[in-house]
């Protein structure tokens, strides 16, 4: 999910969207001013025969040159920006290429559950968000890992109904491949020891038989159907804070998983407006047993209609 997988670039000093391959700066002659030089860096390049560099010089959203100050100081004119990077780490930005943005964009509006190792952890974080957010009909976060319930790897409903009996609770884990629901939840939900296992799901039950509240895979959405669902303009604000998540951490580019196609119109708005700050390769997320007609043919208009360099879409 989107915070999860960001924190692991949190050390990256200064990272920048690149061309490195192509931007070497032997051999050109500087055609204009650049609108930004980055100096006193230290820049890999990821082109074997230029590793490093101590300079680069950009245009809107192409690198001009990398160099040395010597190389780039053509390329600096009276309009310049200059961004001294005081000896900074520059990489080129980072590429997702397994996310699921929009489900991690809205979970950054929920009980953020990442980091909780303990189960009094989550117990604190669902009590405090549930008595912040008493308007809310139910409480919905993400984050939680299967560690935390050793030896079974599994949650139980108990927990959560200790700090929180009187709202539905769900909570997705981290790998968005399971999810936890409270007492009350599954009541709304009308799972009970009889209820069956859906396709590509299961319902977990203890040694009695009855419902413990994990539920694995499509078993969740057994429950999040009954979930109240984001509007619009919650999408988009959600949407905005994950790229400011992404682009503070060094992503310029995220392939989506799943969960994205469905809304690449509000990608497409963002674009429009000129607040797309983050380039998207987005896929179709398959349902068995099958690629029906009408399925594909969502992904041809898809890949008719998005096909550039910040959204495309047409995988699967």
């Amino acid at each position: 999910m989107v915070v999860s997988a960001l924190r692991k670039f949190a050390s990256v000093g200064i990272c920048l969207s690149t061309f490195f391959l192509a931007a070497g700066a032997k051999g050109q002659a500087a055609a204009t001013a650049a609108d930004t030089v980055v100096v006193h860096a230290k820049i890999y390049t990821v082109n074997p025969e230029q590793p490093w560099a101590e300079a680069l010089a950009i245009s809107g959203d192409r690198i001009l040159a990398v160099g040395t100050e010597k190389d780039i100081a053509p390329y600096r004119g009276e309009k310049t920006r200059v961004i001294d990077a005081n000896g900074s780490l520059v990489l080129p930005g980072f590429v997702d290429c397994h996310i699921h943005f929009m489900d991690g964009s809205i979970g950054l509006t929920q009980v953020d559950l990442n980091g909780a190792a303990t189960v009094k952890e989550i117990q604190k974080r669902v009590k405090e968000y549930a008595e912040a957010h008493r308007q809310e009909p139910w409480i919905l976060g993400m984050g939680w890992s299967y560690p935390t319930f050793a030896p079974s790897g599994l949650p139980d409903k108990k927990f959560l109904d200790e700090v929180a009996p009187d709202r539905p609770v769900y909570l997705v884990a981290f790998d968005g491949h399971s999810s936890w629901a409270n007492s009350k939840a599954l009541t709304l939900a009308g799972i009970t020891p009889a209820t069956g296992d859906p396709a590509n799901g299961k319902i977990v039950h203890d040694e009695k038989g009855d419902p413990t509240g994990a539920l694995k895979e499509s078993a969740g959405e057994l429950v999040a159907k009954f979930a109240p669902k984001p509007s619009r303009a919650q999408r988009l604000a959600a949407l905005r804070m994950g790229m400011h998540e992404a682009n503070k951490f060094g992503l310029v580019r995220v392939h989506s998983a799943g969960q994205d196609f469905e809304w690449l119109d509000l990608y497409d708005e963002l674009r429009r407006n000129g607040e797309l700050t983050l380039r998207f390769y987005v896929a179709y997320f398959l349902d068995p047993p099958e690629l029906a007609p009408d399925s594909l043919e969502k992904i041809e208009q898809a890949r008719r209609t998005y096909h550039d360099d910040w959204i495309s879409g047409g995988a699967v």
